[in-house]
């Protein structure tokens, strides 16, 4: 393999509730033998089994927001970025005590406060896929050490305050992150896309040059500056774009597939 490109998923392959389109799964598909395709996404590995299979991905995945990359052909993590157990516990207490709806992406599942109220994407993704491709979904019923979740890689904040995403981004043990609208995304320090990328283009042993990374959102932003080569979709953010060495179409007008076609 001498050249990789790496996609994130929503907004970038996928327009916002929709599916990836004919055009770009048939650009996907003609890519020569040479050249490896994989995504990069801020979901848990457990709801991307459907992409894997959608898109025909025999390469590892990065999932978390860079926390992991998952190796769907193994069953395994080729790399994985885990917040500690103290940490873990620090953070999700205060979620806990200050009234804030979160999940959690772990080895195990996704784990959810009872109550909450953003459940439904999960639940859909379940009903999308088969039985055995489904996330487990595990209440978290009270934060305490013996009931942590082991190998957490990513809390996911569900409507942050400003105040709670400030607090956060002073701790130096956590990677703080959007990987959408009204939410926030906590990893371990060093926990990024761009890291992941990293990682993997190793793992397939191609020049970190000879890497090619599509996004639109805040989170991507590191897949721009680790040495690979950034294309950001016309419709991401202005500070995205502007941290891109090339600007595609929009998403829903088959940026990725336009892209992989006319300028690569």
């Amino acid at each position: 393999m001498k050249r990789l490109i790496i996609c994130d998923i929503d907004n970038t392959l996928l327009p916002a509730g929709g599916e990836i389109s004919p055009a770009t799964l048939d650009a996907i598909h003609s890519l020569d033998a040479d050249t490896g395709f994989s995504i990069a996404t801020g979901r848990s590995y457990h709801v991307v089994y459907k992409f894997v299979e959608d898109f025909g991905l025999k390469l590892p995945v990065i999932t978390s927001n860079g926390a992991q990359v998952y190796d769907y052909q193994a069953h395994r993590p080729i790399y994985e970025s885990c917040i500690d157990a103290d940490t873990a516990i620090s953070v999700m207490s205060k979620l806990e005590r200050d009234g804030f709806d979160f999940v959690a992406y772990g080895r195990d599942g996704i784990f959810y406060r009872p109550g909450s109220t953003h459940m439904a994407f999960f639940q859909n993704y379940n009903l999308s896929v088969r039985p055995n491709l489904q996330a487990p979904l595990i209440p978290l019923s009270e934060i305490r050490p013996d009931r942590i979740p082991s190998h957490l890689t990513k809390i996911l904040v569900y409507a942050p305050s400003a105040r709670l995403k400030e607090d956060l981004e002073k701790d130096p043990l956590l990677e703080v992150t959007a990987s959408m609208h009204s939410v926030i995304d906590i990893m371990a320090a060093g926990s990024t896309k761009g890291n992941a990328v990293i990682a993997l283009a190793s793992h397939l042993d191609v020049p970190i040059g000879n890497v090619y990374c599509f996004g639109d959102n805040e989170n991507d932003i590191s897949m721009f500056t680790c040495g690979a080569v950034g294309i950001a979709m016309g419709n991401a953010s202005e500070e995205t774009k502007a941290r891109a060495a090339i600007i595609t179409r929009n998403c829903k007008d088959d940026g990725v597939a336009y892209a992989i076609r006319h300028l690569l």
